[in-house]
C-alpha cells in the first residue's frame, strides 16, 4: 500500500512536468508523444522513446498501436503473474516486449550488416516510466524516473553474423555469454535456447550510429473505478561501434 500510495503522488505531480511535443511517426497513424535526440549531441538514456498521448480519449488507441507488432516468439520466454481481488487486478510481466512506453519505430529493420563489430557500451542504466488516470480525469498523468545510470567502463558486445558475445564489466544483472541470435521482425534481439530462438530484447539503430537494446519489465494495477496504473520499467544499454571496425 506504501508502493501504491508513493505511485499515485508521483502521478499527481507528474502534471506539472513540461509537455513533450507531439510528432507523428510514419509507422504509426496515429500522433504519438516521442522523445528526440537533437543533432550532434550524444544520446541520452531516455532518448528515442515513443508514448501514447495523455488525453484518456487517445491513450489506449495509441498503447495498442505501439504494442500492435507483438511476437508470440519473441515473447516465449516472457514471465507473467497475475493478480486478483474482488476490487482491483494487476500484471507483471519480465522478458517482455509489452510496454506503454517503446523504442522509436524508426530505429528497427536496420541492415543486418550494420550490426556486424565490436561495439562499445557508453551508457548502462535502468529507467521507469508510469501512467496513471484517477477517477473523473480526462487525462493521464505521467511521471519518469531515472534508477541507475553508469556511463564509463561498462564494457563490450562483439557481433558477427550469427553469433555475439558480451564482455560486460562488472555488471551483476547480465551474466557474460556467446551465443547465437536471429533479429527477429526487425525488432527483437532473440537467442537460442532449447526449444528455439526466443526473448523480447527490443533493438535498433539511431541515424547517428549508435545501438539500443532495451529489455523491458511491465506492471498494471487497477482498481474498478478508481485508478489504473501502468509501469514499464526499460533497462538499456547504448553502444558506439568501435572506430577499430
Amino acid at each position: 500500500m506504501e508502493q501504491l500510495n508513493e505511485t499515485l503522488c508521483d502521478a499527481a505531480n507528474a502534471n506539472k512536468l513540461k509537455k513533450t511535443t507531439m510528432n507523428k511517426t510514419f509507422f504509426l497513424t496515429t500522433f504519438i508523444l516521442i522523445t528526440s535526440v537533437v543533432l550532434g549531441q550524444e544520446v541520452k538514456l531516455m532518448d528515442n522513446l515513443l508514448y501514447p498521448r495523455l488525453d484518456s480519449t487517445y491513450w489506449n488507441k495509441d498503447n495498442q498501436a505501439l504494442n500492435a507488432n507483438y511476437s508470440k516468439t519473441a515473447n516465449r520466454c516472457q514471465t507473467c503473474v497475475f493478480q486478483q481481488t474482488d476490487t482491483t487486478r494487476g500484471r507483471f510481466c519480465v522478458n517482455t516486449s509489452l510496454g506503454q512506453v517503446q523504442l522509436d519505430t524508426a530505429l528497427h529493420n536496420f541492415s543486418p550488416e550494420k550490426l556486424v563489430g565490436k561495439w562499445e557500451v557508453i551508457n548502462y542504466g535502468q529507467f521507469e516510466v508510469t501512467d496513471s488516470i484517477l477517477p473523473d480525469s480526462k487525462l493521464y498523468y505521467r511521471s519518469s524516473k531515472i534508477l541507475s545510470e553508469r556511463k564509463d567502463n561498462n564494457g563490450y558486445i562483439t557481433f558477427t553474423e550469427k553469433r555475439f558475445k558480451t564482455s560486460l564489466i562488472d555488471n551483476k544483472e547480465i551474466p557474460n555469454k556467446n551465443i547465437k541470435y536471429k533479429i527477429l521482425d526487425g525488432k527483437f534481439l532473440t537467442t537460442k535456447s532449447l526449444g528455439g530462438y526466443c526473448g523480447a530484447t527490443i533493438i535498433g539503430i539511431t541515424k547517428e550510429g549508435y545501438l539500443i537494446i532495451d529489455d523491458h519489465t511491465y506492471r498494471t494495477l487497477a482498481l474498478k473505478g478508481k485508478y489504473l496504473i501502468v509501469k514499464t520499467s526499460i533497462r538499456r544499454m547504448i553502444l558506439k561501434k568501435s572506430a577499430a571496425t
